[in-house]
């Protein structure tokens, strides 16, 4: 069955928007930091089956391709691999970062792994194109929620079809219904 024919996301916001996706995204960005000091980290990007690592156990297959398809301006990238210029089209996320990682990446294959490195390879890219920073991946809300439930509540949601369940947003002052206050 060929891929089906739907439009690239129309931006960024799209995916901040959706507050499931943005935590696992935060997740995924605090795992490539952390891989060296915490197992859970290191376990979870061992199982992803993307050479971007946008894959379960992170993302549906439906997010992830939402994520790769998303549009961005490459002139709001990294300066050193992309001449910001106005008349230079948007582009596919999945397209803006092999491209950051061209060389990276043939060289990768050759030796038989095509995953990039997370932390040196992959976080800073990905701090730049999802428009984070590295203090967002220290917030105590955010680490208080990746203690408390990892990625398991996406996982059950999963196993359940569930994919649309409700998880408030990490900077609304809320963690869903059951929320604690004094966070």
């Amino acid at each position: 069955m060929g891929k089906p024919n739907n439009p690239p996301t129309t931006g960024l916001s799209a995916i901040q928007n959706n507050p499931n996706v943005s935590y696992r995204i935060h997740v995924l960005l605090y795992d490539l930091s952390n891989v060296g000091n915490d197992v859970l980290s290191e376990k979870r990007l061992s199982e992803t089956t993307n050479e971007l690592y946008i894959s379960a156990p992170y993302f549906t297959e439906a997010e992830a391709t939402q994520i790769l398809s998303t549009l961005v301006e490459p002139s709001n990238l990294s300066k050193e691999s992309i001449v910001p210029s106005p008349n230079v089209p948007t582009t596919t996320m999945q397209d803006t970062i092999h491209r950051r990682l061209a060389n990276f990446l043939d060289k990768r294959k050759a030796s038989g792994d095509s995953r990039p490195c997370g932390p040196h390879d992959m976080l800073p890219i990905y701090l730049d194109v999802f428009k984070l920073q590295r203090g967002d991946l220290k917030k105590k809300k955010f680490l208080g929620r990746l203690r408390r439930s990892g990625l398991e509540d996406f996982v059950s949601r999963c196993e359940n079809n569930i994919t649309d369940a409700k998880v408030g947003p990490m900077d609304n002052g809320k963690e869903g219904e059951k929320g604690k206050k004094g966070h």
